[in-house]
């Protein structure tokens, strides 16, 4: 009886680390991107990223991302804030030319009146991370 038992739980370790592996290998390496003023433009020179909307950003109004990474198959952005997850809001960019993506956005809107953001631009299996204010 001892023995049936073993089996069972070798089973569901190896079931257990095959589900999870995937996982645990996946992690995003997430590089903070300095950031002054997010309508002039921010960058990273050495990854080839720069990021800019068209104008300063405000809760629950649209407004266009823009970003430039050339090596990029994909890029996806999406709007939190420091301690605090603003709900699902992932957009997908398109592409608009080499390299470069574009999207309409939109904040969602903070019940605490909070203005400091942090966006997360996503491109193979990097994460930039991009702090700016909105109005």
């Amino acid at each position: 009886m001892m023995r049936r038992h073993g089996w069972w739980v070798l089973i569901v370790v190896v079931l257990a680390i095959g589900l999870l592996w995937p996982r645990l290998g996946s992690r995003d390496q997430v590089i903070p991107v300095p950031c002054q003023d997010i309508v002039a433009g921010c960058g990273l020179a050495p990854a080839g990223l720069r990021v800019r909307f068209d104008r300063q950003p405000d809760a629950l109004q649209r407004f266009k991302v823009y970003v430039e990474l050339p090596e990029a198959p994909e890029v996806h952005a999406s709007f939190n804030m420091r301690g605090m997850e603003m709900g699902f809001n992932r957009y997908r960019l398109l592409a608009d030319g080499v390299g470069r993506w574009q999207a309409e956005v939109m904040l969602p809107a903070c019940i605490q009146g909070r203005k400091d953001w942090l966006m997360m631009v996503e491109a193979g299996g990097v994460r930039y991370e991009i702090p700016f204010n909105s109005r």
